[in-house]
């Protein structure tokens, strides 16, 4: 299993499953989707602080064993944010499954050594708004 965004699904292997883990998905994405690992729409708004609270207690509700085995292990779990640029839940998701199942979940294409653990990332300066991000067309409508 792997962790990815959107705007590298093209550099995907064929052998690999995207699986958008987002609440939004880009208009252009049609693969598979996990929703119980996305974060809700309020909790977009939310504070970072706040918004960890909320997305582990989702966590805590869930399997990570049946969760893993459902995505598998040639999943690569897809959100927005670019790798070890900002905060992101998809790296949460990741060092779940790490620290509840022992495997190793790394940013597709680079060395786990080299992924920012979630804690690290830093919180992003301001999202960009749907309207600055896709010219008009809510990510989230």
């Amino acid at each position: 299993m792997w962790t990815s965004c959107y705007s590298r699904v093209k550099a995907i292997p064929k052998e690999l499953e995207p699986v958008g883990i987002s609440i939004g998905v880009p208009p252009w994405f049609k693969g598979r989707r996990e929703l119980r690992l996305a974060p809700t729409r309020a909790m977009l708004k939310l504070k970072r602080a706040e918004y960890d609270v909320e997305f582990a207690a989702i966590l805590a509700r869930l399997d990570p064993r049946e969760l893993y085995d459902a995505l598998g292990e040639n999943a690569v779990l897809l959100c927005f944010e670019g790798p070890n640029t900002t905060y992101c839940h998809r790296r949460a998701v990741a060092e779940w499954f790490e620290q509840s199942l022992g495997v190793v979940v790394s940013e597709l294409g680079f060395d786990r050594g080299d992924v920012l653990s979630y804690a690290a990332l830093p919180e992003a300066a301001a999202r960009p708004s749907a309207k600055k991000r896709r010219g008009g067309t809510p990510l989230f409508p």
